[in-house]
């Protein structure tokens, strides 16, 4: 599949199959996985989100494995993944929110249905010892991830290994596990 053409950033994408086959709506779905894309770039590390949200949410029916769905995810987007891993879960009304962080090797083109953005440094969010915080942004999720992929870094081989690369990317992101302990 080819690019759209430059012009006003009015073009249509097309319309491709979903990526999965769990009915999803928002007053639905139960189990939801959140998947975070992130390669690195020229200026350091880049989130790879798709183009009509702030992160990548996929229907996660009952019997599959997250990992697979992350994999096909990254797969349908024409990316090689390096390292997947959990880094969190939230509630949401109605729904838990499993979070995943995929890394990948840059891919030139990229995906049209993908925007590629700079990330930003973000709070953690934090609750009390015995309660979540009030509020969760998405910045703040990817933050945790990569603060959780910087403590990997550190202490997992196999991660140590596929993210050899990542090492000085993922230095200035502490991390902080039990912090709150």
């Amino acid at each position: 599949m080819s690019a759209p053409p430059e012009g006003t950033g009015d073009e249509l994408l097309p319309i491709v199959a979903p990526i999965v086959e769990a009915p999803w709506s928002a007053n639905f779905v139960a189990q939801t996985l959140e998947v975070f894309i992130v390669c690195r770039g020229h200026t350091g590390l880049t989130n790879l989100r798709p183009v009509h949200a702030d992160s990548l949410r996929l229907a996660m029916a009952v019997g599959r494995e997250p990992a697979e769905l992350v994999l096909a995810a990254a797969a349908r987007y024409g990316l090689r993944p390096i390292v997947v891993h959990s880094t969190s879960w939230r509630s949401e009304p109605a729904r838990i929110v499993l979070s995943y962080v995929v890394a990948v090797e840059a891919s030139e083109p990229l995906s049209p249905f993908l925007v590629a953005e700079p990330i930003v440094r973000a709070d953690l969010a934090r609750g009390d010892a015995t309660a979540a915080p009030a509020s969760i942004e998405i910045l703040q999720v990817l933050e945790h991830a990569l603060r959780h992929l910087s403590w990997l870094i550190r202490d997992d081989p196999a991660v140590r290994d596929g993210l050899a690369a990542w090492r000085a990317d993922l230095e200035a992101y502490v991390p902080e596990p039990f912090r709150n302990l």
